[in-house]
C-alpha cells in the first residue's frame, strides 16, 4: 500500500505542464474572449454617427423537421443619441424603420402603407420599446446600441477566444459564448477599429437548432449626415394606418413558406430565433 501511494505521489508530481495549467489557461482564454467583446462595444459605442449594410440569414424549422433559410438585405444609419434610420429588403418584405427623436416610423413599401408611434428617448431606450410595446426588432440591435457589453454578456456561462477568422477579406478575432438557451459567435475586426463582422446566434431551445446569421459591410463611421436624414416624409399615395395594420414586415411571413415556390402555406407553422 505505501508503494503504490508512493507511485501515486510520483506521478502527480510529474504531472505534464499543460494538465496543471489547463484552469488557468481556460480562465485567461475566458478572459481574452471577454476583452474582445469589451473593447468592440466601447468602440461601437463612442462613435455618433455609423452607417452601415448588412446581410442576414434566418432559419426555421418545420413541424417535419425540415429547416428552411430566408435572406435579407438592408442598411442602417444611426446619429446618437436620439436618432436612426434602418431599411430591410427580403423575399417578403420591403420595410423602412424611421427614428427622428420623436416619433418611431414604419413603411411597408410592398403596400405603400406606414404607421407612426410618438416615441421620445435615447436610441438604446427606444429599441427597447420597440422590443417590448410593438414587437420589432432591428437585426443584431445589441450590437449597435451603445450599452452593447452589458446587453451581449447578460446571462453568459461561457466564454471562448476560438482564434481568428477572415470575413470579406477582413481579418477577425472569433469568439464563442453560451447562454443557457443560445450559443452565439463573434467575429470582430483586428486592430485599432473593432468593429463587428459577423455574428452567428443558434438555438438550443428549438428542435433542429436553427441559427440566425448576420454580416456586416460598409462599415462607415464619424461623417455628419445631411439634414432631412432622420425624417420621414409619406411618398405619394402611402396610407397611415395603426401599427397592428401593417401586413408582415418581419424577415419570414407570420405563417411560413413552402420549400418549392416560397410562397405562404395555410397552416404550417415555423419556428426560429434572432438575437
Amino acid at each position: 500500500m505505501a508503494i503504490a501511494a508512493g507511485v501515486a505521489m510520483t506521478l502527480a508530481c510529474f504531472a505534464p505542464a499543460w494538465a496543471q495549467d489547463a484552469p488557468q489557461a481556460a480562465d485567461q482564454n475566458r478572459q481574452e474572449a471577454i476583452g474582445i467583446v469589451k473593447r468592440m462595444a466601447q468602440y461601437v459605442g463612442s462613435e455618433t454617427d455609423i452607417t452601415l449594410s448588412f446581410d442576414s440569414e434566418l432559419e426555421v424549422v418545420t413541424p417535419q423537421m425540415e429547416k428552411l433559410q430566408f435572406n435579407s438585405s438592408g442598411k442602417a444609419q444611426i446619429h446618437r443619441p436620439d436618432a436612426f434610420r434602418l431599411s430591410r429588403t427580403g423575399g417578403y418584405a420591403d420595410v423602412e424603420l424611421v427614428f427622428d427623436g420623436k416619433s418611431v416610423t414604419v413603411f411597408d413599401k410592398n403596400t405603400n402603407t406606414y404607421a407612426t408611434e410618438p416615441l421620445k428617448g435615447s436610441t438604446d431606450e427606444v429599441i427597447d420599446k420597440l422590443r417590448g410595446d410593438l414587437m420589432l426588432d432591428l437585426p443584431a440591435a445589441d450590437l449597435m446600441i451603445a450599452d452593447s457589453f452589458n446587453a451581449l454578456m447578460a446571462d453568459v456561462v461561457e466564454a471562448k477566444h476560438i482564434g481568428r477568422g477572415v470575413i470579406d477579406g477582413v481579418a477577425c478575432e472569433h469568439v464563442a459564448f453560451r447562454n443557457h438557451d443560445t450559443d452565439w459567435q463573434l467575429w470582430v475586426e483586428v486592430g485599432e477599429r473593432p468593429v463587428p463582422c459577423k455574428m452567428v446566434i443558434t438555438s438550443k431551445t428549438v428542435g433542429g437548432a436553427p441559427q440566425y446569421t448576420i454580416r456586416i459591410t460598409d462599415w462607415h463611421s464619424g461623417s455628419q449626415f445631411p439634414a432631412g436624414t432622420f425624417t420621414f416624409a409619406p411618398p405619394a399615395g402611402a396610407k397611415k394606418v395603426d401599427f397592428k395594420q401593417l401586413a408582415d414586415v418581419d424577415e419570414i411571413p407570420s405563417s411560413g413558406a413552402t420549400p418549392t415556390d416560397m410562397t405562404p402555406a395555410n397552416g404550417a407553422a415555423t419556428s426560429g430565433e434572432s438575437k
